[in-house]
């Protein structure tokens, strides 16, 4: 047991984690169908049973590699101190932080909005309701408790991930075609001050009232 109380990690659990980090690669990269377990195993050093010890088939990888990814967006989001000024700019700076650092992370979210349904799933699912949960609360100190009711959190996180997955996702295509390479210093700058003001619209809308349809 560590200073923190923890137990020692494992051979294993590293080994564990070592595998889910490049199944998120190879799933991010290929998409379920085109992702082989023998690749991820010769990322990793091993062979496919070594893998499959693990994971039993490649849906049960999937599924893992999902969690892990949205584990990692929702631990970064509950570590911020929501009680500071503009907790909604904060959570998209660190959004935004997350899909530069893990681009093949981000691809693999799209992908599965695009195609697989598996957030709906499980301990997938229990980890998306925590991260709405928090954006909830991030919500709820910006606006005020009645205000708050005006803004959904899907809404907000539907905002960072149409606005970001796909300007990670498709840096290749877009730097093939124009010559811009979306993850460069001043392209990341201008998109997370294009994100805050996107988050900025967003809570004055919220706030507008709703109009009624008019009738003679």
């Amino acid at each position: 047991m560590d200073v923190t109380g923890r137990l020692p990690r494992s051979a294993g659990d590293e080994r564990r984690d070592e595998i889910l980090a490049a199944a998120v690669d190879v799933f991010g990269e290929s998409g379920f169908a085109g992702a082989r377990i023998d690749e991820v195993a010769r990322r990793v050093g091993l062979r496919r049973p070594g893998v499959l010890y693990h994971f039993p088939d490649k849906a049960t990888l999937y599924l893992a590699a999902l969690e892990n990814v949205v584990e990692d967006i929702t631990a970064r989001i509950e570590g911020l101190d929501l009680e500071a000024d503009q907790p909604l700019e904060a959570i998209a700076d660190t959004w935004i932080d997350f899909v530069i650092e893990r681009a093949n992370a981000a691809r693999l979210l799209l992908r599965e909005m695009i195609d697989e349904g598996s957030v709906s799933i499980g301990p997938v699912r229990s980890s998306v309701l925590r991260l709405m949960s928090v954006i909830e609360e991030a919500i709820t100190q910006e606006l005020g408790p009645e205000a708050a009711k005006s803004l959904d959190a899907t809404e907000f996180a539907l905002m960072l991930a149409s606005t970001s997955l796909v300007w990670v996702a498709s840096r290749n295509a877009v730097e093939g075609a124009f010559g811009i390479d979306t993850l460069s210093d001043a392209a990341v700058a201008r998109h997370r001050r294009t994100l805050r003001a996107l988050t900025r619209q967003l809570l004055a809308a919220s706030l507008l009232p709703e109009s009624g349809t008019h009738t003679d």
